[in-house]
C-alpha cells in the first residue's frame, strides 16, 4: 500500500509538472501572438478571403484546399485547418498564432506520452524516467529554435506533419512495450503498429511532405531504443510491407521524377554538389543553437548563408563534411553498445534527409529542426544524468549547469517571442543582421511601406539594387510602391528594363509586377507602363523557360484592364502554350471567348477543361461548367439565328 501511494504522488507530482511547462509555454509565447503575417504567409493564404463569401462558399473551400501552392502535393490536411479557421471567420493573424501555439501544445502532450513508455523500454527507474521526460519535454517546448515554426503561420503545416507523425510513433511504441509485456495479443499488435504507420504516415504526408519520414523515424527507433524488445513471428514480413517498401517507393519515385527535381536549381545560385557539401555546415550550426542557446541569433531569413563552393572554399566546409560522415558511422557502429547516443544521432539526420539533401529548396530554415531537435534533447539530459551518476564530485555543478542551460532557453526564446510581436522592429534587426539576404531586405521594405514609412522603403529597394545586381525583384518593387506613395519617385524605366533583360524572372518580381495590374485595374498607377517592361523580361537570355506563361498571364491581365480581350485570349494561348494543364488560365480564357461572343471556341474550350478534370476537382469546377455550357450553347443558338436573318 505504501508502494502504491508513492507511485500515485510521484505520478501527480509529474503530471502537476507537465501542466505547468504547459502553462509557462503559453506564457512565453503569449505576446508572440500579437505578430503579422510574413513572408510566405500572405501568398499562400491569400485564397481564403473568399471563403464564407457569396453564393459560392463550398467551390471556394473545395478549391483552396486542393489547389495548394506550397507543393505538389498540395499539403490538404494543413489547408483545411486554415480553410476552417476562414469559415468561422476569423482570419486576423492573432487567430492563426494562436491555434500554431495549441497544436505547439499538443504536439509537446505527444511527446511526453511517447518519452514514458521510452524510458520504461529503456529500463529507466520510474522517478528517473518521469523527470528525463519532464525535462527533455521542456526543453523541446521552450527552445528557441522552435519560435519559427510556432509564430511562422504557414509553418503550421510543419506543426501538423510532426503531430501525425507523432500520433503514429506513440501508437508504434506503445504497442511495442504492450506486447513485450504480454498486455495484448498479437492479433491486436499487427492492428494497432500497421494504423500507426499506414493513417499515421498518410495524415502527416499530407500535412507536408516530410511526413513520409515517420517510416526512418521508425527504424531508427528499431536500431537503438528498440532494439532489445522481442519481435513477434512475422516481423519481417511485415517490416518489409510497411517500413522498407514505402522507402523504396519514394527512392523511385525520386528517382522517376529527377529532372524535374534538378529544375528547381535553375532558380538557385548554388549546384547540387554545392548544396551538399554547405548543408554539412548548416547541420552543424543547427547543432550548436541546440547546444548553445545564444539570445537574437535565431530568426526566419538565412538566405544570405555562405555557399561551399568546393570542399576548402570555405575551409570550414570539409571539417562539417568529416564531422558529419564521423557522426553517422560511430551512431551506426555504436547503436548497440550506446543506443541513446546512436538515437540522438540517426534520429536528428533522419529529420533532416530530406529538407537538408539534396532537394533544391532555400538552404536555410529553423523549422526543419522542429521534430529532428528531439532526439539531440533527449541525449543531452540523459548525458548529463549518467554523468552524475558516475561523478559524484560533478553532482552540484551538472545541477548547477543544467539550471543555467535552461534559464539560457527560458531567456532566449522569451526574447525571441516577444521580438516577433514587433513586426517592425523584427524585420529591421533581421535586415541589419542578414544585409546579403534578400528576403530580410525586402521584407523590411514592405514593412516599412504597409506601416506608412516610404523613405526607409525606398533607401533599402536602392540598396538591394545595388548589393544584387541580377536581380530585378527590388525594381519590381519600387514600380509597386510608387503606386501608393505619390512621392516616390520613379526610378530609371530604362534602367529597369536593363535590369530586367538580365534576369531570370523570379517570382518575386512577377508578383511585383501582378500588383501593378491590380491597381490599375481599379483605375490607379496608370503612370506605370507595364508592356515594355514585361517585353524587357521575356528578351532575358537566362529568363527561366517555366516562367514564360506567368509573363504571357500577366500581359494577358494588362489587355483586360484595357478591355482588348482578343489581345488578351491570345496571350493566354501563349501562356497555355508553355503551361497547357493550368486550369485556372483556361478558365480565365473561357470567360473572355464568351465577352467576346466566340462561342464555338467556348465550347472547345470547356471540353478541354472537363477532359482534365479529376474527381476532387471536379467537385469545384464541373457545376460551373455545365451551366456555362448550357448558356453558351443557348447564346450559340441566338447568334446563329441572327446571323441568319
Amino acid at each position: 500500500m505504501i508502494k502504491t501511494n508513492k507511485n500515485l504522488y510521484l505520478q501527480f507530482a509529474t503530471a502537476s509538472c507537465f501542466f505547468l511547462i504547459l502553462l509557462s509555454t503559453v506564457w512565453i509565447y503569449w505576446k508572440g501572438l500579437q505578430g503579422a503575417f510574413i513572408f510566405d504567409d500572405v501568398p499562400n493564404l491569400d485564397n481564403l478571403k473568399n471563403i464564407g463569401q457569396g453564393s459560392h462558399q463550398f467551390t471556394e473551400f473545395i478549391r483552396f484546399i486542393t489547389e495548394g501552392i506550397a507543393s505538389r502535393l498540395g499539403r490538404p490536411i494543413s489547408l483545411l485547418s486554415f480553410a476552417l479557421q476562414a469559415q468561422l471567420g476569423t482570419l486576423q493573424a492573432w487567430d492563426f498564432k494562436y491555434v500554431n501555439l495549441m497544436i505547439h501544445l499538443l504536439n509537446g502532450c505527444l511527446i511526453f506520452w511517447l518519452l514514458l513508455y521510452i524510458t520504461r523500454i529503456i529500463e529507466l527507474p520510474e522517478k528517473r524516467g518521469y523527470l528525463l521526460t519532464l525535462l527533455v519535454t521542456l526543453v523541446w517546448l521552450l527552445h528557441p529554435l522552435q519560435v519559427s515554426t510556432v509564430l511562422y503561420v504557414i509553418q503550421r503545416m510543419t506543426e501538423l506533419s510532426a503531430l501525425f507523425t507523432l500520433m503514429g510513433l506513440l501508437i508504434y511504441v506503445r504497442s511495442r512495450y504492450r506486447f513485450s509485456q504480454n498486455l495484448i495479443s498479437s492479433t491486436s499488435f499487427w492492428i494497432w503498429i500497421s494504423i500507426a504507420i499506414a493513417f499515421g504516415g498518410i495524415l502527416a504526408t499530407l500535412s507536408k511532405e516530410n511526413g513520409v519520414l515517420l517510416v526512418l523515424y521508425v527504424l531508427v527507433l528499431e536500431i537503438t531504443l528498440l532494439r532489445r524488445l522481442p519481435k513477434p513471428r512475422y516481423w519481417h514480413l511485415w517490416s518489409s510491407l510497411f517500413l522498407y517498401l514505402p522507402l523504396i517507393i519514394l527512392a523511385g519515385y525520386f528517382i522517376l521524377t529527377w529532372n524535374s527535381l534538378m529544375s528547381a536549381y535553375q532558380i538557385r545560385d548554388f549546384t547540387l554538389g554545392e548544396r551538399l557539401l554547405t548543408e554539412t555546415r548548416i547541420l552543424s550550426d543547427y547543432l550548436f543553437k541546440i547546444l548553445i542557446p545564444i539570445p537574437h541569433s535565431y530568426g526566419l531569413f538565412h538566405d544570405d548563408y555562405l555557399v561551399s563552393r568546393s570542399l576548402f572554399t570555405p575551409i570550414s566546409t570539409v571539417f562539417a563534411v568529416s564531422f558529419v560522415i564521423l557522426m553517422f558511422i560511430a551512431a551506426f557502429i555504436s547503436r548497440i553498445k550506446y543506443p541513446v547516443f546512436a538515437f540522438a544521432v540517426l534520429w536528428f539526420l533522419a529529420g533532416h534527409i530530406l529538407e537538408s539533401s539534396f532537394i533544391g529548396l532555400v538552404l536555410y530554415f529553423e523549422h526543419r529542426n522542429y521534430l529532428p531537435i528531439l532526439g539531440v534533447i533527449f541525449a543531452i539530459i540523459y548525458a548529463i544524468f549518467w554523468l552524475i551518476d558516475r561523478m559524484q564530485v560533478l553532482k552540484k555543478i551538472g545541477i548547477l549547469l543544467g539550471i543555467i542551460y535552461l534559464l539560457l532557453i527560458i531567456i532566449a526564446t522569451k526574447l525571441e517571442t516577444d521580438l516577433w510581436s514587433k513586426p517592425l522592429v523584427q524585420v529591421t534587426i533581421w535586415a541589419e543582421n542578414h544585409p546579403e539576404s534578400r528576403f530580410a531586405q525586402s521584407q523590411a521594405a514592405q514593412f516599412y511601406l504597409i506601416t506608412g514609412y516610404p523613405e526607409p522603403a525606398l533607401k533599402y529597394y536602392r540598396n538591394m539594387i545595388q548589393t544584387f545586381p541580377n536581380e530585378g525583384s527590388a525594381y519590381a518593387f519600387w514600380l509597386g510602391a510608387s503606386c501608393f506613395y505619390h512621392n516616390i519617385p520613379l526610378p530609371d524605366i530604362e534602367a529597369v528594363k536593363r535590369r530586367f533583360r538580365l534576369t531570370k524572372g523570379k517570382v518575386s518580381t512577377l508578383e511585383a509586377l501582378k500588383v501593378i495590374l491590380d491597381e490599375q485595374a481599379s483605375g490607379k498607377c496608370k503612370h506605370v507602363k507595364i508592356p515594355p517592361l514585361l517585353q524587357a523580361l521575356l528578351e532575358s537570355p537566362v529568363l527561366l523557360k517555366e516562367n514564360k506563361y506567368k509573363i504571357y498571364h500577366l500581359y494577358a491581365f494588362y489587355y483586360v484592364n484595357e478591355k482588348r480581350y482578343s489581345d488578351a485570349i491570345r496571350m493566354l494561348d501563349k501562356s497555355l502554350s508553355f503551361n497547357p494543364n493550368n486550369r485556372n488560365v483556361r478558365m480565365q480564357k473561357l470567360l473572355y471567348l464568351q465577352i467576346e461572343g466566340r462561342y464555338t471556341e467556348a465550347l472547345e474550350e470547356i471540353a478541354k477543361i472537363r477532359a482534365n478534370l479529376n474527381p476532387v476537382s471536379s467537385l469545384v469546377y464541373l457545376e460551373n461548367l455545365n451551366k456555362g455550357e448550357k448558356i453558351i450553347r443557348k447564346l450559340l443558338k441566338e447568334q446563329q439565328h441572327d446571323s441568319s436573318n
